[in-house]
């Protein structure tokens, strides 16, 4: 439960508990009760009916796939539990360079826990994208990053991310000789170069982003009806900040190696569950080309987590490159339950130490009752 505290207005606020309201003082407006939006309700109901119908259907084929499970080699599901580990690890070191180049240093083990987080709140709950950004928008202001530095490290990273997974499809594509995804990956290049060069430029010139911006609020402030000089202070603390936005060559590096990286150990991860029951026929670019299809369709998937989207588009690729699907379907499975279930619940658990720690430390702070 998250409690929102109002400042005190003076005339007309509330006043504590246990007083007497003040003569001609306006009282203050009765709070209506919330009233639960019949969508979200709605919405709930179809995602459980969703996955109860995915369920029943599914079922004979997914007891035998478990059953599959248990002949799984013990050191190659170690083997793409390290993987995914590593993937979540790079993905943290990246947000952690981004940041340290706009002028906030955070540890690597912090961040890690917070991408685990964000990560849990993201593949759970439905709509979890906006709660895992707001999540980690609120990290990083807990560890002192202004707005521009939170925008530039969200954005930045996002850009990366796509790049890097756009490349692995290409690569995919050209190893099996089509070339499929080449339009992608060229746009997400040309946004990073385009995004490198604005920042380069806004370090040389910031008054041109400033001049922008004010005619941007003036067009605004006019078609709202608004004071003209409305929202200039908070444009140029905003152009303030992203002045102290410094990536270097070493950062861009750095991000762009973690970036990529994140995504390779998660195919890692794939291929180590793929040999640890033994699957014939998966090859290199068959195996890109599953996982970055799966990738993808979790895109446009309104289940949580892409359940039963991300598992059955990987299946039909293995399928369509030759690959049996009682072999394939054991393979996913594993690779999800690691990737996804350990994921998860790795990030949950991390969110419940953390508020131990919090309701301790709460705790800890409250002054002994009795002491005067």
């Amino acid at each position: 439960m998250t409690v929102t505290t109002l400042p005190d207005t003076g005339a007309g606020s509330t006043a504590a508990p246990g007083t007497a309201p003040v003569a001609g003082a306006v009282p203050p407006p009765e709070r209506r009760p919330r009233r639960h939006r019949p969508w979200r309700v709605v919405l709930g109901v179809a995602v459980v009916a969703a996955l109860a119908v995915e369920l029943v259907l599914a079922a004979p084929t997914l007891k035998g796939a478990l059953t599959a499970l248990g002949g799984a080699q013990p050191w190659w599901i170690a083997a793409a539990v390290l993987a995914a580990a590593t993937s979540m690890d790079l993905f943290a070191r990246m947000r952690s360079r981004l940041l340290a180049a706009a002028g906030v240093r955070v540890r690597t083990r912090d961040a890690l826990a917070a991408v685990y987080v964000a990560n849990a709140v993201h593949l759970t709950v439905p709509g979890g994208a906006a709660f895992s950004t707001a999540y980690a928008y609120r990290w990083m202001r807990e560890r002192g990053a202004g707005p521009a530095a939170i925008t530039w490290s969200l954005v930045t990273g996002g850009l990366i991310s796509s790049s890097a997974l756009a490349a692995l499809a290409v690569a995919g594509s050209l190893l099996v000789g089509a070339g499929s995804g080449l339009v992608a990956l060229v746009l997400d290049a040309v946004l990073v170069v385009v995004l490198v060069v604005g920042v380069r430029r806004l370090r040389r010139r910031p008054d041109l982003a400033l001049l922008a911006g004010r005619r941007l609020l003036a067009w605004r402030n006019t078609l709202l009806r608004r004071p003209p000089t409305q929202g200039h202070d908070a444009l140029e603390r905003l152009v303030g900040q992203l002045r102290l936005v410094r990536p270097g060559a070493r950062d861009w590096t750095a991000a762009a190696t973690y970036g990529i990286g994140n995504w390779v150990f998660d195919v890692a991860c794939l291929a180590a569950s793929v040999a640890a029951l033994g699957v014939h026929g998966v090859t290199l670019p068959l195996l890109l080309i599953a996982y970055t299809a799966g990738m993808a369709a979790s895109g446009i998937s309104l289940l949580p987590g892409g359940i039963g989207v991300v598992d059955t588009t990987m299946v039909v690729a293995m399928v369509a490159g030759g690959v049996p699907a009682a072999d394939a379907l054991p393979a996913v499975l594993l690779y999800r339950l690691i990737s996804l279930v350990g994921v998860v619940a790795a990030g949950w658990l991390v969110a419940a130490v953390q508020a131990g720690r919090t309701g301790r430390a709460a705790v800890s702070r409250r002054p002994e009752r009795g002491r005067r």
